[in-house]
């Protein structure tokens, strides 16, 4: 039997504790893995004691079951993904492992450790099963400067160096999520484990949160898509300005060498050429004024 690797330091990060003994087993399972393939190795879990610490939790099994478990106390009300960037930017392993409870059965987290170590790279797992959102997520991630793919599970193997570059990012809670797209970030992508589908909700009320953090995500991917929507904006104000002026100049040109003109014609179309010329210039400058303020706030480029 192979020796564990004592050249890396590993942690395996969770949003938050597992919600019934199968999923506890499985980071159980998940333990002994790693504690055979890595002799120094971490996992840190975030919990609320007040409002979601299941059972086993409190009676003490997981910590005896998982020698090296830190508990992380979120703030009150902290989301999902709030709590997965706590996590992040706790762990102090050479390898991050951003995951969750119900995905930790699913995949070889061992093999994506080691890939993301060898390769440089981050590793996203990857489900086959339908996602009925994934058009619609990749493109509001085009739009955010984000790495969606329509299959990409919430697991994701960080090197130290490049978890760095994504927590340096101006939104961290989707970068944490979805890779931004920066040729640093070369990513490499992970099937689940053969004969393994995607878990389902084992009962009602695992349906309201899980409905509850997509929309958080779609909505936080429409955000970070303002810049390149004012972008889009400045670039359709520009042409109406232009239009409305190439109008205004067509008006006074028929004014000037046509004999008989429909009475009024002139002042309506100068009024609405000159009006359409104005708006047209004026949400330009703000289109353009907002998009310099994101730059300056974010550090955008």
């Amino acid at each position: 039997m192979s020796q564990p690797r004592d050249d890396l330091l590993v942690s395996v990060a969770l949003s938050g504790p597992p919600r019934d003994q199968a999923q506890l087993q499985q980071l159980v399972a998940l333990s002994r893995q790693l504690d055979a393939r890595f002799r120094y190795w971490e996992v840190l879990l975030a919990c609320d004691p007040g409002h979601d610490a299941p059972s086993e939790l409190a009676d003490g099994q997981l910590q005896a079951s998982v020698p090296n478990l830190r508990l992380l106390q979120p703030r009150p009300g902290a989301s999902f993904y709030q709590r997965r960037l706590a996590v992040a930017s706790e762990a102090i392993g050479d390898v991050v492992v951003l995951t969750a409870a119900s995905e930790v059965g699913y995949l070889n987290l061992a093999a994506m450790i080691e890939t993301a170590e060898a390769r440089h790279s981050l590793v996203v797992g990857r489900h086959v099963d339908a996602n009925p959102l994934g058009s619609l997520a990749m493109a509001l991630g085009r739009g955010a400067g984000l790495t969606i793919g329509p299959h990409d599970m919430l697991t994701i193997a960080f090197p130290r160096a490049l978890l760095g570059i994504v927590l340096a990012h101006p939104d961290r809670l989707l970068a944490t999520r979805f890779p931004p797209v920066d040729q640093r970030l070369p990513i490499v992508r992970q099937d689940m484990r053969a004969g393994a589908g995607l878990p389902r909700f084992r009962s009602g009320s695992e349906t309201g949160p899980l409905l509850f953090r997509r929309t958080e995500i779609l909505h936080r991917l429409t955000i970070s898509s303002a810049p390149r929507v004012l972008t889009l904006v400045a670039v359709a104000a520009l042409l109406a300005a232009f239009g409305g002026t190439l109008f205004a100049i067509y008006s006074v040109i028929v004014w000037l060498t046509l004999a008989h003109i429909q009475p009024g014609w002139f002042t309506t179309s100068l009024a609405l050429s000159l009006t359409a010329a104005f708006l047209g210039f004026a949400i330009f400058g703000l289109s353009i004024g907002l998009r310099r303020l994101l730059e300056a706030l974010t550090g955008g480029p």
